[in-house]
Parts: C-alpha cells; structure tokens; sequence
C-alpha cells in the first residue's frame, strides 16, 4: 500500500472517530433510551426524549442550572414537550424512568391529558397536586396553560422544580411550595435518603431529616376556586390532606381526583374522609398499575396502548365509588395490590362517555360480553392484576369472566382460587404457569 493510500486511510479514520465520539450519549447514564444530541445544540434544540447531562454543558448553559451540577435536562416524550430537570446520579425509581424513559407514568399521563384538554370544563383552570414528587403532573398540567399549586416536602425535589419552571417560564403559572398538607400547623420532617419508600412527611424529626412546613389546603386555595384536578399522592397523609382542605371540598368546585387507593385502612380513611366532605357524589375509575406504555405511543393516536388504556378505564367504572364497594371488589388477602383511583362527577363522567375512545372501548366490550375463547396452559409472565384481584373460586368461572374482559390475557392460579390477569406489564424475569387466552369468537 502506498503512502497516499496510507494517508487517506489514516484521514478516513479520523473522521470516523470524530463523528463517534460527537454521537456518544450525553445523558450522563447508561441506562436503556438514553437519547443523543449535541452539546452546543443547547436546550432549546432538545427534541422530544433527548437530554442534556451538565457536565456535557456548554459553560453558557451550566449557568442557566447552576447552582445545580448534578442535574440532566431532557425534553419531555408527554406533548406540550417541555423541559424537565432531574438529578443525574439519584437512584430511585422515579427519578431512573424520567431520566431514561423522558416521561412518568405513561397511562396516567394519557388520561391527564385527556383531563386537561376535554375532560375540564372550561372555567376549571387550577390543579392541585399533593405529593408534587419530581413534578411530572405539575409540568404537564403547566404545559397545558393551567395555573398549579404544588406541594412538596423534599427540599431537593423542590429545588429541581424551581429549575424547571425558571427554565420553562412557568412562574407565574405555577406556585411551588416546600412543605406537605396537614391538619394543623408546625413542622414536619422528611428523610431525603429514602424519601420514596416511606410517607412523604411526618411529625418526627431525627438525624439526617430535613425541615417542611405543615400548610393546610385552605390557607392555599380559596373555596370558591374552580378546581379541574386534585392529584393526592402523599403515602399515607391523604386522610389528613383532605381535612385540611374542608372548606374547598364542601364548596363542590372540584373536577376531578386522582389518589393511589389499597386495600388498607389508610387508604378507606382518605377515600370516606373526601367523601363525606363532599357534597355530591363521586363515580370512580379504578386504573391498575402495572399498565405499560411508552413515549412513542403518547403520539399514536390510533395506537394499540391507547386501545388498551381506554379498555381498562371502561372495563373499570363504578358508579357506588364507597369504600364498602371496594372492598367487595377485592379479597381480603390482596396485599400490596393497589390502584390509581379515579373520582369524577356526574357531569365530568357525561364528557367522558362521550369521548371517542371511551365509545369505541365500550363497542369493544360489548363484543366481549358474547365471546367464546380458547385457552392453553403456558409459561407466562403474571401481568396486571385485574378486576382488583377479585378471586375466583374455580377455572370456569375465571375463564368466563376473562373472555367477556379485552383487558384480560390469562388466568392465573392463586393459593385460593383464580385470579384474572391483563397482559400489559413491565417486563421481568419471572415466568409463572398460567391459563391463557387464545382465539376468541
């Protein structure tokens, strides 16, 4: 080989090296849909599931999140696509999936949106969000032109919202405040290391905690203000919440509430607290978790995660929204199964069943209602756990009651009967025999 081959190989190679190392990802991790863009692209020229890690920043750009330094900025997949700022090296599972996914909670996301954009009437222009956390609803509901007051008790995730809506020009929209819903006033405490497996605050302090006000919802919202969604999510400090905010809840002017509910005592203490508090009755949704999704189907409209999201919300409406209703529901051994509860009105529920997904699933399950399915024993994962882990006392009726439900997959056999489960899961490792769904007729 000659030296002008030689020298052309060389450049050839060079140049193929420059490009990698400009492609490289930014995100600051290793983790699955880490997105690619060019540092001196800068945020406003992120597109929807990139990010920007800090210490790929240009120095302009640092000062724009500083005094932040362990911080990703990303753009949001959930449209309006906003920015969104979170720790770079924090381990916990929320702050993993915005980090590598772009978005929280998918299904929630989609039905929010639908909240947002056709479910509100159109005077209700305020969200109330207890247990802000990284402040995915607060955003999202910002990004729809709502006005927000969002509580929060951990001082470092308030400090990353700050950046968020400074970045997003969301001052005014939104009003942040540092501290958790309570009954009564004073200071509560909150264990910043493991802030997410445990109550949001409480009322013992200890080393390594850190200070929140105590605020009553009241002294925050006026009870004449038209409320489009009241997302209560504080682990455990929703009974308290919900007495805090008495004057707002007796005024009726609230939309919509979403709450995780279980099977516990504290979870039936917060739904009759809300009820009895309000003056007309609430119909409910019960969403399971579990429900998986993905960036790029918050864009397909016509798209099958979007199907099988409107099948479980009308597969799961209730009128009787009581705690005794729940109850009945489910078996008494259902522990550690729980569900995102959904609390409408009368008029709130009427836009609801008129939307065209919502009249498509129906059509969908009244089909269902007539089927005859086959079924086959294989080794599956569990999936989603349906009809709250309502359990069947034989295989027969179990079949029967999947093959009238689209959501369901499979039935699997419990310690003390059959319960139904629905396919869509987050994936993991573990297969178990179960009794699937086959061709349906």
């Amino acid at each position: 080989m000659d030296s002008r081959r030689i020298g052309l190989l060389l450049i050839l190679l060079f140049g193929v090296s420059l490009v990698a190392w400009n492609l490289r990802t930014i995100s600051g991790s290793q983790e699955v849909g880490a997105a690619m863009v060019e540092p001196k692209d800068g945020f406003e020229k992120l597109t929807a599931g990139q990010s920007l890690a800090f210490e790929s920043m240009t120095p302009e750009l640092k000062t724009r999140v500083e005094p932040l330094t362990d911080a990703v900025v990303l753009r949001s997949w959930a449209a309006p696509h906003w920015l969104h700022v979170v720790s770079g090296s924090g381990r916990d599972p929320a702050t993993r999936e915005l980090r590598s996914k772009k978005l929280r909670e998918c299904p929630l996301t989609l039905l929010m949106q639908w909240v947002f954009d056709e479910g509100c009437a159109q005077q209700h222009s305020v969200v109330i969000d207890i247990g802000m956390n990284l402040g995915w609803f607060t955003a999202l509901a910002a990004a729809h032109g709502l006005q927000v007051v969002a509580v929060e008790p951990s001082a470092t995730k308030v400090q990353y919202m700050a950046k968020t809506l400074e970045l997003n020009g969301w001052g005014e929209l939104v009003q942040l405040r540092h501290g958790a819903l309570a009954d009564g006033g004073g200071k509560l405490f909150v264990d910043e290391a493991r802030w997410w497996e445990k109550r949001s605050a409480s009322r013992e302090g200890g080393d390594g905690k850190t200070q929140a006000e105590a605020i009553r919802l009241d002294d925050l919202v006026l009870s004449d203000t038209k409320v489009c969604l009241l997302k209560a999510d504080c682990r455990g400090c929703e009974t308290e919440a919900f007495r805090s905010g008495e004057q707002l809840l007796k005024a009726g002017a609230i939309q919509v509430v979403q709450m995780e509910y279980d099977n516990s005592m504290a979870s039936q203490a917060a739904l009759e607290t809300l009820q009895s508090m309000s003056p007309r009755p609430w119909q409910c949704i019960l969403l399971p978790t579990g429900i998986s999704c993905s960036g790029a189907d918050l864009a397909d409209k016509q798209g099958e995660a979007l199907k099988e999201l409107w099948d479980f919300v009308v597969g799961n409406v209730h009128e009787d929204c009581s705690a005794s209703t729940l109850r009945e529901l489910s078996p008494p051994d259902a522990h550690g199964y729980h569900t995102d509860l959904w609390l409408v009105h009368d008029h709130t529920m009427d836009r609801l069943r008129a939307e065209p997904n919502f009249v498509a699933a129906q059509q969908r399950l009244a089909e269902a209602q007539s089927q005859k399915c086959e079924y086959a024993e294989q080794q599956v994962e569990p999936g989603v756990c349906e009809l709250m882990c309502h359990r069947f006392s034989n295989i027969e009726e179990a079949k029967e009651a999947c093959s009238a439900r689209p959501t369901c997959t499979k039935v699997l056999a419990v310690s003390s009967g059959f319960e139904l489960r629905g396919g869509a899961a987050f994936a993991g490792p573990m297969q178990v025999p179960a009794t699937i769904k086959l061709h349906c007729s």
